[in-house]
């Protein structure tokens, strides 16, 4: 299955498959992939300026962190609640593991958790969403989730492409469909 990504993602997922064994740079790497098109996902939902960009999405700004951008999406129809849900759970997870040194995906903490019930994109699913078509799905059968690491991973993914469904849905720097 090929990654809903745009170039300068594709750095983070080579860094997750050479480290697959590190729990942390899974979770890590992978909430930075989220970041990062999410900050893409809802920049080319608005008007095109880059000082005001720069000032809302510079860290601390107002939409300097990932929560914040997954629901000023959700407010513009760009994701559905369970899709809300489960950006807010692999954001929880990176936060867990960049701020808990002992962290693990076998981690049994309330914060962990918690983060972790809320993956649940990839329920009642057997194919991966179609990238390109919003509500149709793929030809790409989803893994067979061994683990709660797969579990975050089959969900990271499920999460990049409704992002990137939204924004091949419409036009660029505008909230006009396409």
């Amino acid at each position: 299955m090929a990654w809903a990504l745009f170039g300068s993602q594709e750095r983070g997922v080579l860094e997750m498959i050479e480290h697959s064994g590190s729990h942390r740079v899974t979770a890590i790497v992978g909430g930075a992939l989220l970041d990062e098109a999410l900050t893409r996902t809802v920049t080319e939902r608005l008007r095109k300026h880059a000082d005001i960009a720069d000032k809302l999405f510079k860290v601390n700004g107002p939409l300097g962190n990932t929560v914040p951008k997954i629901d000023l999406l959700y407010m513009l129809y760009g994701i559905d609640d369970a899709t809300r849900k489960g950006l807010y759970g692999i954001a929880e997870v990176r936060n867990f593991f960049a701020h808990n040194l002992d962290a693990s995906f076998d981690s049994t903490k309330p914060k962990f958790v918690d983060g972790m019930s809320k993956l649940t994109m990839h329920e009642g699913r057997t194919k991966y969403p179609h990238h390109l078509k919003k509500g149709a799905d793929s030809e790409h059968p989803i893994e067979s989730i061994r683990n709660v690491r797969d579990r975050f991973v089959v969900n990271l993914k499920i999460g990049l492409i409704a992002l990137m469904s939204d924004r091949v849905s419409h036009k660029t720097w505008s909230s006009e469909p396409g």
